[in-house]
């Protein structure tokens, strides 16, 4: 294969991991209910595409030495195109499957180690105050008094 055409094809490639990754942060912010975060989610996605973009000339660098053609940026124009056209539905799909059966039982265990070491916690904090109760009546009962008298 020739260098030109390896070039095109991790371009496009490229390209298609930016479709997916923009459309991810685009989903991601919208879900976030903050109004804060919503008033700069531009900026965010400026920052994402900032960081894409000079990934992308990173990996153009690493693959043709970091020549830059006319074709190169047509190539990934064509992969985000690809994305959007073809594996937008089936990505995100993939991605609601990952996130079902990877991301979820994870948080459904840790709110449930959670709450464990919250029942824990209160538990031996009841014990301790049991046990320490009756001290706490003797000392306001008689050590308290001597106390005020002296």
């Amino acid at each position: 294969m020739s260098a030109q055409l390896v070039s095109i094809l991790v371009m496009f490639i490229s390209g298609l991991a930016v479709g997916a990754i923009i459309d991810c942060i685009r989903i991601n912010l919208n879900r976030i209910p903050l109004k804060n975060i919503r008033r700069i989610s531009w900026l965010l996605e400026w920052h994402v595409w900032l960081i894409l973009g000079v990934s992308t000339f990173y990996l153009l660098f690493l693959v043709k030495g970091g020549q830059l053609r006319f074709v190169d940026p047509l190539a990934q124009i064509a992969g985000i195109a690809a994305y959007e056209v073809v594996f937008q539905n089936s990505i995100r799909f993939l991605g609601r499957v990952f996130i079902n059966i990877f991301i979820r039982p994870i948080l459904f265990i840790g709110h449930v180690v959670a709450k464990v070491i919250v029942s824990i916690i209160r538990l031996l904090k009841t014990i301790i105050i049991f046990l320490c109760n009756p001290f706490i009546k003797f000392f306001r009962k008689y050590l308290l008094k001597n106390f005020k008298t002296q």
